[in-house]
């Protein structure tokens, strides 16, 4: 029998060339998986732009971070916690930002690479220039300034921005947007004059300023929001709906429920009924937030409705058998 093993030279041979093998296969996979991330990324970075010109488009809003598309349902998370992993190194995407530029009726997105955290993991709101605080939007409706930006108003709008720190608004020499949430956009003007508004408007518009520094080849955006609510609908009053107790049956007093709707508008403020007037427009009038009243005495009775934008709507109801 033969029982003859392998020599010593043919194990180092056969070991060589195991590892001649293995040292051609190691990097040819490790090339391949980092084409395969690559691939995985480009293609994470195509999907987080596509959902950033959609959110820009409806919001106005152009540099936000990736965190935002997540939190407001444009993209996606990859793990229960909303995390957005990076296919290269497995790190949180969630504080890259993305910058959106206007082009005619879309928004051409860019991802710009840069973690951003602050201390404590969570994405740093100074990296967002546009977050500035040193523009802001004053609201002016029928010529007054509005104090409470947030409150319905109804009439023309007008929206100026201004500067409320160091910067000067210059948009002849820089660059001067306005967007709006329904689509709508105006360049070169930090004022947007009597926007002429029927019906009810529930949008947010957004004020960009670009300042290019031709020395440093520095690019700063200034950025201002605000949700402009404009009520010019009066309320609608259901005169065949409003209900008096025992209408037909003489008693010492009526209680009288008046119905009326505001629609999609800023909502119902007050209702009056009264003897005391001939219009609804009387500054004195007392408006109560309850739509019931009692009536003591017959007779013809003024209503009027009010809404939150101050519109005014009137009827006239005549209440008998009051003893």
């Amino acid at each position: 029998m033969n029982n003859k093993g392998f020599t010593l030279v043919e194990l180092l041979m056969t070991i060589a060339i195991l590892g001649l093998l293995i040292g051609i296969a190691v990097p040819s996979y490790i090339g391949i998986s980092n084409t395969v991330r690559k691939s995985q990324r480009k293609n994470i970075v195509s999907k987080i732009e596509m959902a950033a010109s959609k959110y820009a488009y409806d919001t106005g809003e152009t540099i936000i971070f990736v965190d935002k598309l997540v939190t407001e349902g444009y993209i996606d998370s990859d793990d229960e916690e909303g995390n957005i992993k990076d296919p290269a190194n497995q790190l949180r995407m969630n504080c890259y930002i993305v910058e959106m530029q206007k082009n005619g009726d879309y928004y051409n997105a860019k991802f710009i690479d840069g973690k951003n955290y602050d201390k404590n993991g969570v994405c740093d709101l100074s990296k967002l220039k546009e977050n500035s605080q040193e523009v802001a939007i004053q609201v002016s409706s029928n010529g007054n300034i509005v104090s409470d930006t947030n409150a319905w108003i109804k009439g023309n709008a007008s929206l100026t921005a201004y500067s409320n720190n160091t910067i000067v608004i210059d948009c002849e020499n820089n660059k001067c947007e306005w967007f709006s949430s329904s689509g709508a956009s105006v360049t070169g003007a930090s004022q947007i004059s009597s926007l002429s508004i029927s019906g009810i408007l529930e949008t947010k518009y957004t004020f960009q300023y670009t300042i290019y520094n031709e020395d440093t080849s520095k690019i700063t955006r200034y950025k201002a929001s605000v949700n402009l609510k404009v009520d010019n609908d009066v309320p609608y009053i259901y005169d065949e709906q409003i209900k008096v107790t025992d209408r037909f049956i003489n008693t010492a007093s009526k209680n009288v429920t008046l119905i009326a709707s505001d629609g999609e508008g800023s909502g119902i403020l007050g209702y009056y009924l009264g003897k005391t007037t001939n219009s609804c427009d009387n500054v004195s009038l007392n408006y109560q937030s309850s739509n019931v009243f009692t009536v003591n005495e017959a007779g013809e009775y003024k209503i009027c409705v009010k809404d939150k934008a101050g519109n005014v709507s009137s009827s006239s109801i005549t209440i008998n058998y009051i003893l």
